[in-house]
């Protein structure tokens, strides 16, 4: 097991380490350093992820620094959950991050890139290596900081091109997310060192049904702000003007979906929870999920009408939690299916929008027409893309959303309110639904306007390759999230 923890403790060092030379290079010698070094990390936890397998995925728990007030201050969690859901981040990452050595550059027509390319690397390594450390934290003090420096990258992607409406943006996801941070998890870790307890999650069942519930309370306002959920939801579509593949990560495999799994991870060591704990988180869901709905609606922008996709989709990921609060595993096993099935699908919608602003030089929807003809590639994907987020079956997400209303119905036995939030993932699946219809109609199938004639292209190898990796990944993450997902319990295992 040493090999083991070792590999996943270097595979996120190794993206935060070379962040920091990344800073200093630029062009071509950015895109080898980064591909070489994220290669190494990537290598390092899909090894580490075949290893865990087959030793039959016990839960490790390693201390690495304790404090006598405190008690464990760092340490490593490795277990199904944390194990599955870094392999996505470090693959969906690794495709991300490879799309991108193409598209900054001078050649995208919207958003050309002249200098500077080793900026955004160093910042997208830094919001990689973060992130799974992140998911393999054992304490709340560690998954503060890693949660604040999740924060300070997406504000150094968001800001990257430098004008007032990205500053503007960056600041506003900054100040969002660290609000719910200050109000949150410094409120958490606040009371457990005046209670004089371990800020371990491995503590969270020791505390009394209160205490569990003011936590609880408190993790769930930093969650719902980093997921982007109401009433937080603002900055997310605002962040939209960060360069693609960094609005791929953001959205598909990092900030988003990492409240997501802080609520899980207090969720799953607190139980039993007080059966009020659902309360409030079934309140904020079903009012996230309908505000989704009419939004989706007067969508123009394609980066936009996925960001409200993402909000949604983590809606539903946090309905899957209300069951898990009364003690349902199904639940906590729905959540995170169906975010390991949703990063690559969302991942793959965010490239397809990211061809359009290379190779058209715009993200407008409506001025976007007779795509089969201007390039089968791209049209392809982006039906597939939108099918995929809309959960038509047999897409990936389908399976996920389908695991989300078997623990909501089952929770309607023991909460009769819980059928509201059954609901609101119903409609607001089925409006995501229709206007995806509407866009593949307009967008793909209609006669093509003047565009067609000089923009008729092929994408580049780079561009195919990152895109049919992340079609791979989508379509086999049923299974693999499958071996994972069956394995994780409730409770401090």
């Amino acid at each position: 097991m040493t090999l083991l923890i070792e590999l996943i403790f270097l595979s996120f060092i190794v993206p935060l380490i070379s962040s920091i030379i990344l800073f200093l290079l630029d062009g071509k010698k950015a895109d080898l350093f980064m591909l070489s070094t994220l290669s190494l990390s990537v290598t390092l936890n899909v090894i580490a992820t075949i290893i865990y397998v087959a030793s039959g995925m016990p839960t490790i728990h390693t201390i690495i620094a304790t404090s006598r007030t405190l008690g464990e201050i760092l340490g490593l969690l490795i277990d199904p959950m944390s194990m599955c859901i870094g392999f996505v981040v470090a693959t969906a990452g690794y495709a991300f991050m490879l799309y991108s050595v193409k598209y900054m550059t001078p050649e995208n027509i919207e958003h050309p890139v002249y200098r500077g390319k080793g900026r955004f690397y160093g910042w997208m390594m830094l919001f990689i290596g973060v992130t799974l450390a992140f998911i393999y934290s054992s304490t709340l003090l560690q998954l503060l900081m890693f949660f604040e420096l999740m924060s300070l990258s997406c504000w150094g992607v968001v800001t990257y091109y430098l004008t007032p409406e990205c500053r503007r943006a960056g600041l506003k996801a900054l100040i969002t997310t660290h609000i719910g941070a200050l109000i949150g998890l410094f409120t958490a870790i606040s009371f457990c060192i005046a209670k004089s307890i371990s800020t371990s999650l491995y503590s969270l069942a020791t505390l009394s049904p209160n205490e569990k519930l003011l936590v609880f309370a408190s993790v769930l306002i930093a969650a719902l702000a980093k997921s982007a959920q109401f009433p937080f939801y603002s900055w997310l579509p605002d962040a939209m003007v960060a360069p693609t593949p960094a609005s791929a990560f953001l959205h598909g495999a990092a900030m988003i979906e990492m409240g997501v799994y802080l609520l899980a991870r207090a969720i799953q060591f607190m139980q039993p929870l007080p059966t009020n704990a659902s309360t409030a988180l079934l309140v904020f869901v079903s009012l996230t999920l309908l505000l989704a709905a009419y939004l989706f609606i007067p969508q123009k922008d394609a980066k936009r009408l996925l960001a409200y996709s993402t909000i949604a989709e983590s809606g539903i990921m946090y309905a899957a939690l209300i069951p898990a609060t009364l003690g349902i595993t199904l639940g906590l096993r729905a959540s995170m299916y169906l975010l390991f099935t949703h990063a690559y699908v969302k991942g793959l919608a965010f490239l397809v929008a990211g061809l359009f602003s290379f190779y058209l030089g715009t993200i407008k929807m409506p001025s976007i027409r007779g795509l089969i003809r201007i390039s089968k590639f791209t049209a392809f994907t982006w039906v597939l893309a939108l099918l995929g987020l809309a959960g038509v079956p047999p897409m990936p997400i389908f399976f996920g959303k389908l695991w989300v209303v078997m623990s909501l119905a089952k929770a309607c036995l023991k909460q009769e309110f819980t059928w509201i939030p059954l609901i609101a993932v119903i409609i607001c699946s089925s409006v995501f639904f229709i206007v995806s219809l509407r866009w593949i109609h307009n967008m793909v199938l209609t006669e093509s306007t003047s565009l067609e004639s000089k923009t008729k292209y092929t994408p580049s190898i780079i561009f195919s390759a990152s895109m049919v990796m992340l079609i791979i990944f989508a379509l086999v993450s049923p299974f693999i999230g499958y071996v994972f997902i069956n394995m994780i319990e409730m409770g401090s295992v």
